[in-house]
């Protein structure tokens, strides 16, 4: 069995509708691709692969007070496998034997630490931007569990992973630009958080049981795609309640 790292966040976020996915291919209503946010990420990832070669700092290391490079001990075919969502970072749990993946978009090194940094890009269009570390937005929540599964891949292959990810934030909030003349300007912001992978083994080890459950499990108390599909039931019941009164 394998299981990816969206995956697994699905499953933390709704374990219903993670088990009738997996156990009986029903999809839950998909959302469009962000197309911008893609290529965004492609042109960062371009962007730190030439200071890579170089072995240079990114400017926003220095503006940070960062003692921080592109991380240069993998061979490109390593990096680029990584980076593709099929293959990427693959471990196997200690504790249910699951092999686990999930696609990186780079690899920083402390050169103070001498560890590797684990870290995100993110695109964004918002004049208030905020702090991912502390927002109970379920997606936001997702941004943190994104980075502490990188880091314990990383670390079921022996890397040495600094206990601080990062998010480069790339915002789309310029102001001053009042016309769009085939240009957008992003702001970028590096937003620091601190790993936490203590509870990735437990919740797989849920992961399994449910898998190898015939019962279905109950939903997420968060879960969107639950609540529009109880509120319609629900609504559903009480017309078809009044067309029987009749």
């Amino acid at each position: 069995m394998e299981i990816s790292r969206s995956k697994w966040d699905n499953f933390i976020k709704c374990p219903l509708c993670f088990y009738l996915k997996e156990k009986h291919n029903i999809n839950p209503p998909s959302t469009p691709r962000f197309t911008i946010n893609m290529r965004v990420d492609n042109l960062l990832k371009e962007e730190f692969d030439e200071l890579r070669a170089k072995g240079e700092p990114h400017p926003i290391f220095k503006e940070y007070n960062l003692n921080f490079v592109p991380y240069n001990g993998l061979s490109p075919e390593t990096l680029k496998k990584y980076r593709y969502n099929r293959a990427g970072v693959r471990a196997k749990s200690k504790k249910t034997g699951i092999e686990i993946f999930g696609a990186l978009d780079d690899l920083w090194f402390n050169k103070v630490t001498e560890e590797i940094i684990v870290l995100d890009y993110k695109a964004t269009s918002t004049k208030n931007l905020e702090d991912y570390t502390t927002s109970k937005k379920h997606y936001h929540v997702s941004y943190r569990r994104q980075l502490d599964f990188y880091a314990y891949l990383l670390k079921l292959n022996d890397f040495k992973v600094y206990d601080t990810g990062y998010w480069l934030i790339c915002n789309a909030t310029d102001e001053e630009q009042k016309t769009f003349n085939k240009t957008v300007t992003f702001k970028t912001t590096l937003l620091s958080y601190k790993l936490n992978t203590d509870y990735i083994e437990d919740s797989l080890v849920d992961l399994k049981a449910c898998l190898d459950n015939d019962k279905y499990p109950s939903s997420g108390k968060d879960c969107d795609n639950c609540r529009w599909y109880n509120e319609k039931k629900k609504l559903g019941d009480t017309i078809r309640s009044n067309v029987e009164k009749r």
